[in-house]
């Protein structure tokens, strides 16, 4: 009777692993797969979670294309279905998925201006969503239009960056590249601290690193994946302001 017991108890302790192994909500969770890409499958990350005010957030990865933790927008799970967009990237893709039976899968398509591929995702453990910090506040000094180019590849590619405060007075922006179709691609955080400059621009794994001078210009460096080059914002022309 008492081996019995003990066996029927081991049984009740993988029951219970079990249900503690389900996550809090379906949907959530950390998960890893592909998406079909024009040259093959590219490998994704996606990690998805209630904040403790009930609302879902998400972090996205595509290691290959250098985009680390873009916050992902518009995520919803109604029944087995998840929804979730990335308004950050050009395009703003948007996924839908179904889970299947048991919670642990994710199939659905990815839907791109040009057009919608499948990807798959699978469930690898507890969500680990990594949002960018908030932006700091944004002075006068930086506020508004700035131009300049990159040298990538023997080619000058022109840049505009426009930096604003939202309601709260925090920095928000945009940097185009004129030369790549002038998409404006939103900046992550904007931090601001006495003439110092620092971008995240997650969508297109790219930071930038800068210094006010008295000049009224910006001289900073722009680093995305393993490259880095100068870069230099100057007012537009007619828009010059004094630091």
């Amino acid at each position: 009777m008492r081996i019995r017991q003990n066996i029927l108890g081991m049984g009740f302790a993988f029951l219970a692993a079990g249900v503690w192994a389900q996550p809090a909500s379906p949907g959530s969770g950390h998960w890893e797969g592909a998406v079909m890409a024009a040259n093959g499958q590219m490998a994704l990350t996606v990690d998805l979670a209630k904040n403790p005010a009930g609302l879902w957030t998400g972090s996205m990865s595509i290691p290959a294309g250098n985009i680390i933790d873009v916050p992902l927008t518009k995520i919803s799970v109604d029944n087995n279905t998840v929804h979730f967009a990335m308004a950050e990237m050009p395009g703003a893709p948007s996924f839908e998925a179904k889970l299947s039976a048991d919670a642990n899968d994710l199939s659905g398509t990815a839907t791109v201006p040009g057009g919608s591929v499948p990807f798959q995702l699978n469930r690898k453990g507890e969500a680990n969503v990594k949002l960018p910090p908030a932006s700091s506040a944004l002075s006068k000094d930086f506020e508004g239009a700035w131009e300049g180019a990159i040298e990538a590849g023997g080619n000058r590619l022109r840049v505009v960056m426009k930096l604003s405060r939202a309601a709260d007075g925090s920095a928000t922006g945009t940097m185009i590249s004129v030369d790549q179709g002038s998409q404006e691609i939103p900046i992550s955080t904007v931090t601001v601290k006495d003439k110092q400059l620092q971008l995240d621009v997650r969508a297109i794994g790219g930071t930038y690193s800068g210094t006010l001078g008295a000049n009224g210009e910006i001289d900073g460096t722009w680093t995305q994946g393993p490259g880095t080059t100068p870069l230099l914002f100057k007012r537009p022309a007619g828009d010059v302001k004094k630091p």
